[in-house]
């Protein structure tokens, strides 16, 4: 009978123990960061990307919500059903 009396008390307490754990865990920005990038890599992100010239004049500039594969000083991504590979001195802004 006591058995069964601690068995409650045990369950509110591994609900509480879980909820304090996602709590703390949505807080650090580690984890946040780790967020931005799973939803980055499956849905895309809202972005302006600005590519500019060599004396810093906008060449060109796209804002959508893409998923980029970014490798050293170039990024490819989807714009209207069709690839975009740019390099050179462009600029990733989160929207």
């Amino acid at each position: 009978m006591k058995l069964m009396m601690n068995e409650p008390k045990r369950l509110t307490f591994l609900i509480s123990a879980v909820i304090l754990a996602c709590i703390i865990l949505t807080s650090c920005a580690s984890t946040q960061h780790e967020w931005s990038h799973f939803k980055s890599n499956w849905f895309g992100l809202n972005r302006k990307i600005t590519l500019y010239s060599a004396d810093g004049r906008v060449i060109r500039e796209w804002q959508g919500q893409y998923n980029l594969e970014v490798d050293s000083n170039t990024v490819r991504f989807i714009e209207n059903g069709k690839a975009v590979h740019i390099s050179g001195t462009f600029v990733i802004e989160e929207q």
